[in-house]
């Protein structure tokens, strides 16, 4: 019950961020997914190692998406009244992201080499998909991009994964308050 409600909560608050800017609403669905994200940390047994993982993924995730965007990889969709360079729901994807790890991705703790191979494949998929949703574009050519984001995506879920061992709850995997 626990993995269906995190992995819920994630894709709700991935849909959220996603369509909120190719919609044209970039503000409001990063702060409907954030919503989401608090809910996830008020509902989890133990908080403190939760709320390191998600800070230390969404810093993670600054320079990665960052770094990203300066080479011109991908460019996000912003809204024109954020003032900083990544639009928050850059910021709060990354902390829901960073969710998973205690609970419907702690399988990946068994092999570095399985979590790159995940965030491998993974990450560019992700990011293709929000591409084809609208709420980013690649300005490089595509497979340029994607290769960069595997790349990226196959370095950045293992350290994620080694992170969120160093941040563990007390329980693995994590469990909710209302599980038994």
């Amino acid at each position: 019950m626990a993995t269906l409600v995190n992995i819920t909560l994630y894709q709700v608050g991935w849909f959220c961020c996603v369509l909120g800017a190719a919609w044209g609403y970039p503000l409001s669905g990063g702060l409907a997914a954030l919503a989401l994200s608090v809910l996830h940390v008020a509902l989890v047994e133990d908080r403190k190692p939760e709320i390191k993982l998600m800070l230390a993924a969404m810093l993670i995730g600054i320079v990665v998406d960052t770094g990203q965007q300066a080479f011109g990889i991908f460019a996000f969709k912003t809204d024109p009244a954020w003032p900083l360079w990544l639009p928050l729901w850059i910021f709060v994807i990354w902390a829901q992201f960073a969710t998973l790890f205690h609970f419907a991705l702690n399988w990946l703790r068994k092999s570095y080499l399985l979590a790159a191979l995940f965030g491998g494949i993974g990450g560019p998929l992700a990011y293709y998909a929000g591409v084809r949703l609208g709420a980013a574009t690649f300005p490089a050519e595509i497979t340029m991009s994607i290769v960069s984001l595997a790349v990226c995506w196959a370095v950045v879920t293992p350290f994620l994964v080694f992170l969120s061992g160093k941040f563990a709850p007390s329980r693995l995997p994590g469990r909710y308050r209302f599980q038994k």
